[in-house]
């Protein structure tokens, strides 16, 4: 099979245009907050026809893969243009575009991510609810996991704070990730591996033939025995704590929730997370347009400690003149 990608310039597949200086092209798709990136380099060689550099905010669209099949990657928005040498090239960098189609990319979540809001959010507002709020500021649509709308939430003050560093700072405590996406303002139960409409993704099986190499590494730190949150119980008027987890070390969330449900999802969510982090795998091989972040690798053949099920937290696919190539970095689930 022949590796393939296409690339459409503001709705002009400019794919054939660019081959005869093509260099390298990384899409890398990350499960956290931080945007998915496209770049692309091109040989700026002959100075008597120089690249015309493409205007920043132009909609650029990926497709990935082999020969005639090539999967759609995304559309991002060019935010970055880097010129270097000798020898003399051309980088273009962009950013996953926040709406599923745009007329010039990210104007409404650029003002989500800079613009800092003082404003307090009243105790009993659900999550599901800020976000909801949020998004429709933003022009978007609120995309909530299932087990994340319904946590309803303390006293939440917002001091010079920008909207999505809110629902970021919000996410961590609930073990979850804030980020526009396709039109969409998404918080998702990190580990759900469900696609921004709320669908499964698939689990890819790997097997030792098609990896070109692997790296796991376990840590051997200690990790929280217990968590506990405290909560307010109004009716008398005291403070009491709900506990995830056993043993030593003891780590105690910084907020305090409004009732006993919200303390203890807060709870589970931090536990959780803590215990995930205790492996991370690092795999190399040929492309594959399907490893997403978020999805979930079988790995079977290799050794224990190694064999199982993995969480992708990150994928980097690059095109250069060696082929088509995969990076991987996932976390035990």
């Amino acid at each position: 099979m022949k590796p393939a990608f296409r690339l459409v310039a503001n709705s002009e597949d400019i794919t054939a245009t660019i081959m005869e200086r093509f260099v390298s092209l990384t899409y890398t798709d990350d499960a956290g907050v931080k945007s998915d990136s496209l770049q692309f380099t091109l040989s700026d060689h002959d100075s008597n026809n120089r690249i015309i550099l493409p205007a920043a905010g132009a909609e650029l669209e990926l497709w990935l893969g082999y020969d005639n099949q090539a999967q759609r990657m995304g559309l991002f928005v060019v935010d970055e243009i880097e010129l270097a040498g000798p020898p003399d090239t051309v980088t273009v960098k962009a950013k996953a575009a926040p709406q599923a189609t745009s007329s010039s990319g990210s104007g409404s979540t650029r003002l989500m991510v800079t613009t800092q809001k003082t404003r307090s959010w009243d105790a009993g507002l659900t999550l599901g609810g800020m976000v909801e709020t949020i998004a429709q500021e933003h022009g978007l649509a609120p995309a909530v996991a299932v087990s994340l709308a319904p946590i309803v939430l303390p006293h939440v003050d917002q001091v010079n704070e920008s909207d999505i560093n809110l629902l970021t700072r919000l996410a961590r405590d609930y073990d979850a990730i804030a980020k526009p996406a396709g039109g969409k303002l998404v918080l998702a139960k990190r580990g759900e591996s469900k696609t921004v409409s709320g669908k499964p993704l698939p689990t890819i099986t790997l097997v030792p033939g098609q990896v070109t190499s692997w790296r796991v590494t376990i840590a051997k730190r200690a990790k929280a025995g217990k968590v506990v949150a405290v909560w307010r119980d109004l009716n008398s008027a005291s403070d009491k704590e709900v506990a995830v987890g056993d043993g030593e070390p003891v780590r105690r969330m910084r907020h305090q929730f409004t009732d006993q449900a919200s303390a203890e999802k807060a709870a589970r969510s931090e536990y959780d997370g803590g215990q995930r982090s205790e492996g991370t795998l690092s795999i190399s091989m040929p492309g594959d347009p399907s490893i997403i972040a978020e999805a979930r690798l079988q790995l079977s053949g290799f050794r224990s400690g190694v064999n199982g099920e993995w969480l992708v937290a990150n994928a980097t696919h690059s095109v250069d003149k060696s082929g088509y190539r995969c990076s991987i970095r996932g976390e035990t689930i």
